[in-house]
Parts: C-alpha cells; sequence; structure tokens
C-alpha cells in the first residue's frame, strides 16, 4: 500500500506537471492567456494521479506504469519543443 502511495505521490507530480506543460504548449500562442486557470488545475490533477495509483495491483506496477507515462509525456514535451524550433 506504501509503495502505492509513494508511487502516485512522487511519480505524479512531474507527470501532472508535465501534461500542463503540454496543454499549454498547445493552445493559441502557446497559452500565456490559460497560464493561472491550468496553474490552478495542478493540485486536482496530481490529487487524481495518486488516487488512481491505488488502482494498480502491486506498487512495483503502479511504479512501473508511472514512471513509463513520466517518460512518454517527457519526450511528447521534448519532441514539441523540437518540432516548434524552441
Amino acid at each position: 500500500m506504501i509503495a502505492r502511495c509513494l508511487a502516485g505521490t512522487v511519480l505524479g507530480f512531474p507527470l501532472a506537471g508535465m501534461l500542463l506543460a503540454l496543454g499549454l504548449f498547445w493552445l493559441p500562442g502557446h497559452g500565456q492567456d490559460w497560464l493561472i486557470p491550468v496553474l490552478l488545475l495542478f493540485f486536482p490533477l496530481w490529487l487524481g494521479v495518486m488516487a488512481g495509483s491505488y488502482m494498480f495491483r502491486s506498487g512495483a506496477r503502479a511504479w512501473l506504469a508511472l514512471g513509463a507515462a513520466n517518460g512518454a509525456a517527457f519526450v511528447l514535451l521534448w519532441l514539441s519543443r523540437q518540432l516548434a524550433g524552441g
């Protein structure tokens, strides 16, 4: 139980941040007008990831799945920046 809790807490934080950064990046004007609403969505999204980590059968699966999601989100964010030339 504690492994799932830690996976959601530790890996959920950067995952929520990267998902919201991706959303801001793809909004018109790179989301400058949406910064405050997106920042307000960070905490509920992080809580959702933490709560969702309890759906895994074991802590190892939670760490693996959330780690893979973090890796995928990081690669998508990196690719988005490279394709946009920024």
